[in-house]
């Protein structure tokens, strides 16, 4: 296992502040926009009624290692945490594979379905092509937010026998406990603003929905949710065989699944972010998942980590100055260069 030190994160001065540092995450664009034009669109059929879009960017080398991300909550592979990522890795000699899961990038008309914080087919689906179209390559998996849910719980599935070529698996700012995390955001103003934001990205989709699908989706499915609960009530947790949203929250957290995961993993957290509290219940989760490493900072915020400067190490240079971008490179590149 990958054991290096890493660089320790401090926060931009102007950026302290974990809602300012959370917003300046989702909302500082990353300047990559020839980098996102040379990418290619890949449609891989996940079943007979859908169909994800990923983007991805090769390596002229066949056996190059790939790096497979996946974006959080109404996020997509254009979110700039994902560009980023993608960017760095990319620059660090990864193949990079940017994920949509279903419904997501503007995708909402290939699947009759909906997604979940445990829906494992669409990242499954992908792992495998890349498994068929690049056999001798090691895959590394990283997830945002949600995503990173998704992740573990995909990578959780193949219990204590993953494929060879899967080395490592990494979250940023992951909610391992959506009970705890759903609490939090249905409280204080900020997170009420959170969560408006994330619901709004429902609306739209599930507007896209009723046009594609009126008989699943009626034209009124985009209205009238005041938080995640009444949403999830409605259409998540009937959607996976959930009674209502409380049981699809207490099942579908990844600390059930995080001990199985039987390839290290790195879980970057920031203390302050605003919504995905990492409380006792992670943390059991984390001390018995003996191949999983926490990299806990004081500040970060939710995906933030935009640094007062671009780290250096012995082994590292920052290509820029977001922080746990980088720090995903670099772990996975870690383990790749320790076994060679």
């Amino acid at each position: 296992m990958e054991t290096r030190s890493f660089a320790p994160f401090y926060p931009h001065p102007l950026l302290r502040d974990r809602h300012v540092m959370t917003i300046a995450g989702a909302k500082l664009p990353r300047p990559m926009k020839l980098f996102v034009e040379v990418g290619e669109d890949l449609w891989l059929d996940v079943d007979e009624e859908t169909r994800i879009r990923s983007e991805v960017h090769w390596q002229p080398r066949h056996d190059a290692p790939v790096m497979i991300l996946v974006h959080g909550l109404s996020g997509s592979s254009m979110s700039p945490y994902m560009i980023g990522t993608a960017q760095k890795a990319f620059d660090a000699g990864w193949s990079v594979v940017r994920l949509n899961m279903r419904n997501c990038g503007g995708t909402e008309f290939a699947t009759p379905t909906l997604y979940s914080a445990h829906l494992t087919e669409d990242l499954r689906t992908v792992i495998d092509w890349v498994l068929r179209t690049r056999a001798v390559s090691p895959i590394c998996l990283a997830g945002f937010s949600l995503g990173g849910s998704v992740l573990l719980h995909t990578v959780a599935e193949y219990g204590a026998c993953p494929p060879p070529q899967i080395r490592a698996v990494a979250t940023c700012s992951t909610p391992l406990n959506l009970v705890a995390s759903t609490a939090e955001l249905h409280t204080g103003v900020m997170n009420r603003f959170y969560m408006k934001l994330f619901l709004d990205g429902f609306v739209r989709s599930m507007r896209n929905k009723a046009q594609e699908y009126p008989e699943l989706y009626p034209y009124d499915a985009s209205r009238g949710y005041r938080d995640f609960y009444a949403f999830d009530s409605q259409w998540t947790a009937p959607a996976f065989g959930f009674k209502d949203a409380n049981e699809y929250y207490e099942k579908a957290s990844a600390c059930r699944v995080l001990p199985d995961v039987a390839v290290p993993g790195l879980l970057i957290h920031a203390e302050d972010d605003p919504f995905v509290p990492y409380n006792e219940k992670s943390m059991e989760a984390i001390k018995n998942s003996p191949r999983m490493r926490l990299l806990m900072t004081k500040y970060g915020g939710h995906n933030g980590f935009f640094a007062a400067t671009a780290a250096k190490t012995e082994y590292w240079q920052d290509l820029d100055r977001w922080w746990a971008e980088n720090r995903i490179v670099e772990y996975f590149t870690g383990i790749i260069e320790e076994e060679e």
